[in-house]
């Protein structure tokens, strides 16, 4: 316990010194009056009082100062310290307690040292026991209260993620929802509908199962490769029809991976942000491939396309990319990392997060 936790939780700390410094007086008393019936309880309950109240405000004050010194010491070396340090406090509190007893109470042809001399072995003995107890007492509940801190931390940490996931849904929603891509979806889809009733049809499915996922994926913190790799190739078709010829698109991925955990819309953020910045804005358009690789550990999503391209940068709060690094950050830590580069005369981001499967 460092000095800062003794001055944090005060009260309760010297609560446990005093109470155990009192039961530490009974317990003597008890003792000395057992093995010497002659002894007067109140003068030797008097005396115990005394000798444990000083030794327990020597010991609450200077052993969190001497552990809070040699924090950064082995085990061995703590002890090594301690137990010098409660001998010494024990010669000094029965110098004070005999002090404290002289003054306030007539001796006989006792003197002061040989008060001290008498006082000290039991002393000793008793602060060595209540010291040791008392010190592994309270750095077994400094770690119980760090691992506590630390717990509190992650589930913060996990509320933030998905509140960063809750965040990414109602954003992609909100951009299907927007109504110019629904005016144009479903004008492209009216327009099919006589000359291809079987493409129009699909385009539906495809704009109700992105609709879908956008409201439901995310419930679950991490779907599999495979259904993130359906709903974005369902929004690039569905931007195809938009579009046109001017999109083109490939999706490359094994599928051996299909099992693989990535966070919802993770894929689909990337190629929303190459369709809505390096393809769409341009009259000739533009390409766009999805790549998926693994390592050992590591999972890499790819979306690179031959727009003009941007760096990192400039990303601003709101922006999709912003918001889907800050998701990674929250869930996967240090661990996973989004990257932008120029690549093939065009820009390649790249997400890399663990790998893990479902």
């Amino acid at each position: 316990m460092t000095t800062q936790d003794g001055h944090k939780h005060g009260r309760g700390y010297w609560l446990r010194v005093g109470t155990v410094g009192v039961l530490a007086a009974l317990l003597l008393t008890a003792l000395l009056v057992s093995l010497d019936a002659s002894a007067r309880l109140p003068v030797v309950l008097r005396h115990t009082l005394t000798h444990s109240v000083i030794m327990a405000g020597l010991c609450g004050t200077l052993m969190p100062v001497i552990r809070h010194r040699l924090v950064r010491a082995g085990p061995v070396a703590q002890w090594a310290a301690t137990i010098p340090a409660l001998l010494a406090m024990a010669g000094l509190g029965s110098g004070l307690a005999c002090g404290v007893l002289r003054v306030f109470e007539p001796w006989g042809g006792e003197t002061y040292w040989q008060c001290v001399t008498a006082a000290y072995p039991v002393t000793a003995l008793f602060t060595m026991t209540i010291g040791v107890v008392m010190t592994l007492y309270e750095a077994q509940r400094v770690r119980l209260d760090a691992i506590r801190h630390e717990l509190r931390a992650r589930e913060l940490d996990h509320e933030r993620a998905l509140k960063m996931a809750l965040q990414a849904r109602l954003a992609s929603l909100e951009s299907r929802l927007q109504p110019h891509f629904l005016f144009n979806t479903l004008n492209a889809i009216s327009a099919l509908i006589q000359e291809d009733p079987a493409h129009a049809e699909r385009m539906v499915e495809r704009l109700a199962a992105l609709l879908r996922f956008s409201l439901d994926a995310t419930e679950r913190g991490v779907v599999p490769l495979a259904d993130e790799l359906k709903i974005v190739t369902d929004y690039l078709e569905i931007e195809r029809t938009r579009l046109g010829e001017r999109l083109a698109f490939t999706v490359e991925a094994p599928a051996e991976l299909g099992r693989a955990e990535v966070p919802p819309l993770s894929i689909q953020t990337l190629v929303e942000n190459s369709v809505k910045h390096a393809i769409a804005p341009r009259p000739s358009g533009g390409r766009i491939r999805v790549t998926v690789g693994a390592g050992d550990r590591t999972l890499r999503l790819g979306v690179w396309d031959d727009g003009p391209g941007f760096s990192a940068e400039p990303l601003r709060a709101g922006h999709g990319l912003e918001n889907l690094q800050s998701r990674l950050q929250a869930r996967y830590g240090d661990a996973a990392a989004l990257s932008i580069e120029a690549r093939d005369g065009g820009t390649l981001v790249t997400v890399t997060l663990p790998r893990t499967r479902a």
